[in-house]
């Protein structure tokens, strides 16, 4: 079965960040937070490298969330 994140919004002075989370079943699993590159050098938080190191993380048993905090997309 392949495992789903969730899309959430947290809230912030400047507007809502979105963001994809992923919760591990698992008690006690450990939790990474994967930052995009800077944002001059193609950097959201649909680049490549982020979404499969999310994935990595996601496939590890981490619980996982990648912010998009450029402040665009939904």
């Amino acid at each position: 079965m392949k495992q789903k994140s969730t899309e959430v919004f947290i809230p912030g002075p400047a507007g809502r960040l979105e963001a994809k989370y992923f919760k591990n079943q698992k008690e006690k699993s450990p939790i990474a937070i994967v930052l995009q590159p800077h944002p001059q050098y193609g950097g959201t938080m649909n680049n490549k490298v982020v979404v499969e190191t999310f994935h990595t993380f996601m496939e590890n048993d981490f619980s996982v969330c990648r912010v998009n905090f450029r402040g665009v997309g939904k």
